[in-house]
């Protein structure tokens, strides 16, 4: 069992979540962020991605996350707009993915050199190293 900023997190639990893509995994970086408007989670993946994001790639993402109790929508506003927000459990997941993909993006970085990846999302004050 890996342990969390928010508590102990089980491996095992969310096996049917698969986050085999870069959009998946930025949508759950947003919302780890804050909560977000469907539309809101399209633009910025369009604008970090540099492609057309289409809904069928984020909608049916959104949903099975909350079907697994990793989400909450709620509709506001008078339009009803949806907010996507992670629920405690759904920050977990987050928090267990990123540390099990940290070893991944840190040999990325070092095949590439830090030349090419001058991002403070990169450094090593970000990535816990010193």
């Amino acid at each position: 069992m890996l342990e969390s900023k928010t508590g102990p997190v089980s491996a095992h639990r969310y096996m049917g979540i698969k986050v085999n893509t870069l959009i998946k995994l930025y949508i759950l970086v947003l919302l780890y962020e804050g909560p977000r408007h469907g539309y809101d989670l399209l633009k910025n993946l369009e604008k970090v991605l540099e492609t057309k994001i289409g809904s069928s790639q984020v909608y049916p993402f959104l949903h099975k996350l909350r079907d697994e109790g990793l989400l909450e929508i709620t509709e506001v506003g008078t339009r009803d707009k949806r907010v996507y927000k992670l629920t405690e459990e759904g920050r977990r997941f987050v928090e267990e993915l990123l540390m099990k993909s940290l070893n991944i993006i840190r040999a990325a970085v070092k095949a590439v050199g830090p030349q090419a990846c001058p991002d403070e999302y990169l450094s090593k004050k970000r990535f816990g190293r010193s």
